[in-house]
């Protein structure tokens, strides 16, 4: 079904793009000239048909009216479409990566609520007969273990623990005084059997009645459930970190404002809090992506979350709005350095797979009417040789206003077709450095979280108790008790493939996997970051596996993560180590897919600066540890947080392709120094094979006619046309007319150059391909044909690929060409304005080359009427 056509100053435009032409100044500009030159035709139109001197162009200007329709809707339409799809990447990416975050503290609860210390703390506290000196040391003590935490963390903000009843066991952040008891509903929804976590999202009087988004989880106790957890997410900070990452505002002049919202529409946080403030409740959009608030008009997008591991989040949406007043005004096309560049890219791709159907069409219809139109002045002029003098004179200056006017009607055509290309390819190009960003942002992300759970975990005090085990020669019990604990972790974060422990030497004591313990346990480990690990006495310190293939994996490529167990007894001393193998294989897949934009060819990688895949969305086309497509000696030169957009050949077929250098998140690798294992994400975007050089050629041969030395008023009129970038031509009253591709009857076991037959004029013509008869590639099936008549009055048809010019020259401007006579006959030369030569052909030595060919072309009936054979 078509969308209805809604008009606007003169155009139809679909109803999606109506509201929004009014702000779209490119397309006021094209539609402007458009309409100003249409008025210049139909003037000229008018006095041409009053005159009598100058053909109907009726036909033609009505076509180019509806195609300028089509163009200008087209363009209108690529413009919104990009303008949604760079809103719609930028919200789904906030609520994704959001949510994704916010999958870790749902783990993170959990670990932490069954951490050792703070069970016995809550086991305290329930205890009748514990002293508050007692409890006042535990909590002293456990408070100092969540700043520990709090130290790999900088998520959290707060982290209270609470009695059943609400009252204040431990808190981390001991400036806000210990109030009443909370009665917030979280303490019984987290208190109920088989609920891992509760996530609530509000002002809670523990946290000094501020705002914010909590985890809670029920503590056990000797008795069963002693206390409730909670732990205060900083999302305002977190918010503020995504809308950066993603808007760039600084950077680019981005006017986009992005929004996070909860289940009623409230705004929960803004990127512009002038404009959206916190609290608003927005109006819903509308279906043409259209939102008013505050009595501004918004162009406007809104994402649910697609989910993380199965975890959906709070049920919030991100919402991002531009205002319309901007939506359309910092385009590609404003860069003029930037449209040649683009300009020359499409001219050489086949860009069929990138553009629609539409898209491709325009300029192709665009080349025919302006064809048609050619061909119809030529006609004229030919035609104006007839007329009394003056009347003629009169018509071919007609005629060539009317040809001025097409050609600036074309030139305008072109110009807007070209912004079209340009605009779907700044969209590409847009659109991969976009997701690149996306990727490494995401992995960055990722990897911040890994280097913070070893270190989070090697402060479980049942782990280093085990491991203490182990060092005393209880290597049942160690083993024992250390799986209990990796089981339940490993778990909780389901991004590792195992989790292991290993003592002092390197033995490995324990695994996270039953079905993995009979090829580790007992291993001896001797890998470098082993060694590395053992010597590591900081707790903020770990030590990072470069990113190879790994027994612990498999024989498969990952990273492992390791750090020291310190000595229950002694934080100097270490009873063994922690080492966690991320399942790099599946995760950074993950991670690619969630990454890559929502179109057909697009591919991601992750690769080393020396240009080694680290993972691929293709592993068909690029397996890991293969060389990717980018030299080393590009990605060498990146610098951290580099991102750049680049064109790429690959295999014969040219990519765009976005990169973007890891710049480490919040304290992972801020700051570090280049190294060999930096890596890369790459968005490989297909836009289509090169065309072979003689595909971007123009048919015409570029000849200008030369000025006329017209001598006592003698001349000669040529009609010239062009075959294969050769300017030929034909004296004027030798051609009848051009027409338009008409229907070939083929003519069986036609010779050589006698490509069938056309009707004309109730006569039947033969039909030479003047490519073939100059050893030429045929001329095509949609090509001219010229209807010519010999001076002996024999009639045919030459078929040609453009028509050049109508003009006149003195017989002294024509000379004899030097070679022998060829295929056409003997021919003549007459030199262009420029260095460019014109062969003027003879009609005798063509038609009797031809009927040479098929003797029975020249029996005619008495009307004149070519017999053919039955």
């Amino acid at each position: 079904m078509k969308s209805k056509k809604v008009w606007h100053k003169g155009v139809q435009f679909s109803a999606e793009v109506a509201p929004f032409v009014s702000r779209m100044s490119l397309v006021d500009d094209h539609r402007e000239s458009l309409l100003r030159l249409q008025g210049v035709w139909d003037s000229l139109a008018l006095l041409g048909q009053m005159s009598g001197a100058a053909a109907d162009m009726g036909g033609t200007r009505s076509a180019f009216q509806a195609l300028s329709g089509t163009l200008l809707d087209s363009l209108a339409r690529r413009l919104l479409d990009n303008c949604v799809s760079r809103l719609r990447g930028k919200a789904q990416v906030a609520i994704d990566i959001l949510v994704r975050n916010l999958f870790e503290r749902t783990a993170d609860v959990g670990f932490l609520a069954a951490d050792g210390p703070l069970r016995e703390h809550v086991t305290l506290c329930a205890d009748p007969q514990a002293t508050p000196e007692q409890q006042a040391a535990s909590r002293a003590a456990l408070e100092a273990r969540f700043r520990a935490y709090v130290a790999k963390y900088s998520v959290y903000d707060d982290i209270v623990v609470l009695s059943p009843q609400g009252r204040v066991l431990a808190r981390l952040d001991r400036s806000v005084a210990d109030a009443a008891p909370c009665s917030d509903p979280l303490i019984a929804a987290a208190l109920r059997p088989g609920t891992p976590f509760v996530e609530s999202h509000g002002a809670l009087d523990v946290l000094g009645g501020r705002t914010s988004l909590v985890y809670a989880s029920a503590v056990g106790s000797a008795s069963g459930a002693g206390g409730v957890l909670c732990l205060s997410f900083r999302l305002a900070d977190e918010m503020r970190g995504v809308f950066r990452q993603l808007l760039r505002q600084q950077e680019t002049g981005d006017r986009t404002v992005l929004v996070l919202r909860d289940k009623e529409g409230r705004v929960l946080q803004s990127s512009d809090r002038w404009q959206i403030p916190l609290g608003a409740e927005l109006p819903p959009v509308d279906r043409n992506q259209r939102l008013v608030f505050a009595g501004r008009d918004y162009l406007a997008v809104a994402t649910e979350a697609t989910g993380y591991e199965g975890y959906c989040g709070p049920g919030w949406s991100a919402l991002a709005l531009l205002p319309v007043e901007h939506a359309f005004g910092t385009a590609a096309h404003e860069d003029d350095e930037l449209q040649q560049d683009f300009a020359a890219l499409a001219a050489g791709l086949d860009t069929r797979e990138l553009f629609d159907a539409e898209l491709r069409g325009i300029p192709l219809e665009a080349a025919r009417i302006q064809r048609d139109l050619q061909r119809s002045l030529w006609n004229g002029k030919l035609r104006s040789r007839l007329q009394p003098d003056g009347n003629g004179e009169f018509a071919v200056t007609l005629l060539n206003e009317v040809e001025r006017t097409g050609q600036q009607l074309r030139q305008v055509f072109e110009q807007a077709i070209g912004n079209l290309q340009n605009s779907a390819l700044a969209a590409v190009f847009d659109e991969v450095l976009f997701h690149a960003r996306l990727a490494i942002d995401i992995m960055d992300r990722n990897l911040y979280e890994r280097a913070n759970d070893v270190r989070w975990w090697a402060l479980d005090a049942s782990l280093q108790q085990a491991l203490q085990k182990a060092s005393q020669g209880d290597a049942a019990a160690a083993q024992r008790e250390a799986e209990l604990v990796l089981r339940r972790i490993n778990g909780l974060y389901t991004v590792y493939s195992l989790l292991l422990v290993f003592d002092r030497t390197g033995r490995v004591v324990a695994v996270s996997d039953p079905a993995q313990a009979p090829h580790h346990l007992g291993r001896q480990l001797d890998e470098a970051w082993v060694a590395k690990a053992l010597a590591l006495r900081d707790r903020e310190r770990y030590v990072v596996s470069p990113h190879e293939a790994s027994g612990l994996y498999a024989g498969r490529p990952s990273y492992v993560y390791a750090t020291s167990l310190p000595s229950p007894g002694d934080a100097n001393a270490v009873v063994g180590g922690l080492a966690i193998v991320f399942d790099g294989q599946a995760q950074f897949a993950a991670m690619l897919g969630d990454a890559l934009p929502q179109r057909s060819g697009a591919t991601g990688l992750f690769l080393t600066r020396s240009g080694r895949i680290v993972s691929s969305s293709d592993e068909e086309r690029w397996p890991v540890g293969a060389t990717g497509p980018l030299s080393a000696e590009l990605l060498g030169k990146l610098v951290a947080g580099e991102s750049r957009s680049i064109e790429l050949a690959i295999d014969g077929t040219v990519h765009a392709a976005g990169l973007s250098l890891s710049a480490g998140y919040r304290e992972y690798r801020r700051g570090a120094a280049p190294a060999a294992e930096d890596v890369i994400a790459v968005v490989l975007q297909a836009l289509g094979p090169r065309l072979p050089a003689s595909a971007q050629d123009d048919d015409a041969s570029g000849f200008l006619a030369p000025q006329a030395q017209v001598k006592g008023g003698k001349h000669i009129d040529i009609a010239s046309f062009s075959v294969a970038g050769r300017a030929l031509g034909l004296p004027a009253d030798a051609v009848l007319e051009a027409l338009m591709a008409p229907r070939l009857v083929a003519l069986p076991n036609a010779p050589g150059a006698l490509v069938g037959m056309i009707e004309h004029r109730d006569r039947m013509l033969p039909v030479i391909d003047i490519g073939l008869l100059l050893g030429e590639p045929a001329c095509g099936g949609d090509s001219l044909v010229l209807v010519c008549r010999t001076p002996s009055d024999q009639a045919m048809a030459l078929r040609v690929q453009a028509l050049g010019q109508v003009f006149s020259v003195a017989p002294e401007q024509i000379h004899p060409s030097p070679t022998r006579t060829g295929a056409a006959g003997p021919t003549r030369l007459v030199r262009g304005s420029g260095a460019g030569m014109l062969s003027l052909l003879d009609m005798e030595s063509l038609w009797a080359g031809t009927a040479a060919a098929a003797p029975l072309l020249d029996q005619e009936d008495e009307a004149g009427v070519l017999l053919l054979p039955q």
